[in-house]
């Protein structure tokens, strides 16, 4: 679910896809590996279980913000 009532809104998907984001924009080339992605989101926000920001990347793919490089890293979209 993308809101919800009863959980931490640091857990909503819009939260932790803007997160994503910023991280994402302050690499050098906007492009990262999966896992150095969850490594930085980590080293800077909370820890978070690996399922929400896989969530939140699927959120990000289907909305047009993120796409997978040929290489398989993620990468912002133009």
């Amino acid at each position: 679910m993308i809101i919800q009532n009863t959980s931490s809104p640091l857990k909503s998907l819009y939260i932790i896809g803007g997160r994503i984001l910023m991280v994402l924009n302050s690499s050098e080339f906007g492009t990262m590996s999966p896992l150095a992605l969850v490594e930085r989101y980590q080293e800077r926000f909370e820890r978070i279980s690996f399922a929400y920001i896989l969530y939140a990347l699927d959120w990000l793919y289907i909305s047009g913000y993120v796409e997978l490089t040929k290489q398989g890293d993620i990468s912002l979209c133009n």
